[in-house]
């Protein structure tokens, strides 16, 4: 009895300290990740901009629906793995050079906006993705350090070369 008593105390302190370093993260992160593909600017913005077949080349992606436009603008509701499901809005749309996406669910665990900055290099185009977030909750910032804050991006990023039949350079 001794014993499971001190391992129920041993993992009561185990949780608490990981809350304790929860709270340390910043809930408000800003994540930048580059790769060079050997494709035109304009092709790069054309797979991000064909929506309906995302979930064809993008490993987390399980389905987008069409939404009536917000304010003008393109909306989407996008299915994850793990059936996560949120509201992206195109805030901004600039081809084939930039392309800013917007959650739209106030109040989520998740708010922020990814921006896709498309430049063309001698030898084809720079992708470079900056995802601005905000995570209230302590314990999706604790998991997010844990499986890397970068993780999405790098998978994104990963998925889009695979598509062009390229192998992706990250950094």
């Amino acid at each position: 009895m001794k014993i499971f008593l001190r391992l129920v105390v041993i993992l009561i302190l185990l949780l608490g300290a990981a809350y304790l370093y929860a709270l340390t993260i910043p809930a408000h992160q800003v994540h930048t990740r580059t790769t060079t593909l050997k494709q035109s600017p304009d092709a790069i913005f054309a797979l991000l901009t064909d929506l309906p077949n995302f979930p064809k080349w993008n490993r987390n992606m399980v389905k987008i629906e069409m939404l009536p436009p917000v304010d003008g603008k393109e909306a989407t509701r996008q299915t994850f793995k793990g059936n996560m499901a949120m509201t992206i809005i195109t805030s901004e749309s600039t081809p084939p050079s930039r392309l800013v996406r917007s959650m739209g669910d106030a109040g989520g665990p998740f708010e922020g906006s990814w921006t896709y900055e498309i430049t063309a290099t001698a030898d084809g185009t720079k992708v470079t993705i900056t995802e601005d977030s905000t995570m209230k909750q302590p314990f999706f910032r604790l998991m997010s350090r844990l499986f890397g804050e970068t993780k999405y991006i790098d998978e994104h990023l990963e998925d889009m070369a695979k598509k062009f039949g390229e192998t992706a350079v990250i950094r």
